[in-house]
């Protein structure tokens, strides 16, 4: 009898040795294999691992035998760490995972449970891959691939095609009409996007052309006040000339003098702000004052031409030294779109002198 008891403690120890020797296990599953894009799937890793630290003490008393295991380690998965941070061709858009410990003749089995929730990127036959890990041994355990046949979201039909749909049509008439639509239905698409991006294209050249339109208009209504505004100064000139057929003539320098100086005062009252555009208009009032005092000079000159030809005309040191600094007030003003550093009234000065050698 005693020796039946040791052969059963024995054996019992034996088969204890085998299921502590079990080892890790890790398997996935998923909820389901096919989804349409937009859904989501639920992809549960199980990773069972037996537990360490379990010694067994047997006693034996009463003919029988008992068995006392220590558990201090039986909520612990032993250093495992198994975090999945991403699989190809999925979002990972929810996580969630837990513990337990498992209890079988004795043995002790720690159950890491980690679900994860997927949205797939495209459609199509997509794997989720195996996962793997290694024990402390070196041994390698991995689970098992899924493919998941993601398909993708059926297009609500057109309301003409459902009153196709709806028409009855016999024999092979149907099934060619329907092979006839299914063929066509890419053409007619990509015709539609093309016809889309044309009539796009076409609308943003017409809002340009009309911009550039108008924008042409308002230079040229702009220009046309400008040469408005000049005419009226070339009637007033013509006008102030008048008095030289009177049977007292003034002499022909006084009379300029006079009248650039009166055009330049009713120029003063039109701005009451000097700005850039007055002196623009004073300065081509100055041109055209010079051009009809000597014939040899030409509204076609630019201002450094008429100022040079001026500046030979009246061959003196004051002159030439009054067109050069009325150059630069000129070019300030015609090119760099600025205000003359110099005073109107040093500029005016200037002005008399040179109209006055003419």
């Amino acid at each position: 009898m005693r020796r039946l008891i040791i052969i059963a403690v024995v054996m019992l120890l034996a088969f204890t040795s085998l299921v502590f020797a079990e080892d890790i296990s890790i398997t996935s599953t998923v909820d389901k294999t096919e989804v349409e894009l937009g859904d989501t799937i639920d992809l549960t890793v199980i990773i069972k691992k037996p537990m360490e630290n379990q010694p067994m003490s047997q006693t034996f008393g009463n003919g029988g035998f008992s068995f006392s295991f220590n558990s201090s380690s039986f909520n612990s998965m032993g250093g495992i760490d198994f975090n999945i941070e991403n699989i190809p061709n999925f979002e990972i858009v929810g996580r969630n995972q837990s513990s337990k410990t498992q209890m079988f003749n004795g043995v002790g089995n720690t159950i890491k449970q980690i679900v994860l929730t997927l949205a797939p990127l495209k459609d199509g036959n997509l794997v989720i891959p195996a996962f793997s890990m290694k024990d402390k041994d070196g041994k390698e355990h991995t689970s098992n691939p899924i493919t998941i046949n993601v398909k993708k979201v059926a297009d609500e039909p057109d309301e003409e095609e459902e009153e196709k749909a709806s028409t009855p049509v016999s024999g092979s008439n149907s099934e060619n009409i329907t092979n006839q639509n299914t063929i066509k239905d890419p053409e007619s698409k990509k015709e539609n996007d093309i016809f889309n991006f044309l009539l796009i294209v076409g609308i943003v050249l017409i809002v340009i052309l009309i911009g550039f339109i108008l924008f042409i208009n308002y230079l040229g209504n702009k220009a046309n006040k400008s040469n408005n505004d000049i005419n009226k100064v070339d009637d007033a000139i013509i006008v102030k000339e008048e008095p030289r057929k009177e049977e007292k003539p003034v002499a022909k320098e006084e009379v300029e003098e006079v009248v650039f100086s009166s055009i330049a005062a009713s120029l003063k009252v039109q701005y009451k702000e000097i700005s850039n555009e007055f002196y623009r208009k004073y300065f081509e009032l100055f041109k055209k004052a010079c051009c009809y005092r000597n014939k040899s000079l030409s509204q076609d000159m630019t201002y450094d031409e008429l100022l040079n030809k001026c500046s030979e005309l009246a061959g003196t040191q004051n002159i030439t030294q009054a067109t050069s600094r009325l150059a630069f007030d000129i070019e300030t003003v015609m090119y760099a779109n600025s205000m003359p550093k110099r005073q109107l009234i040093n500029i005016e000065t200037d002005i008399k002198e040179v109209l006055n050698s003419l």
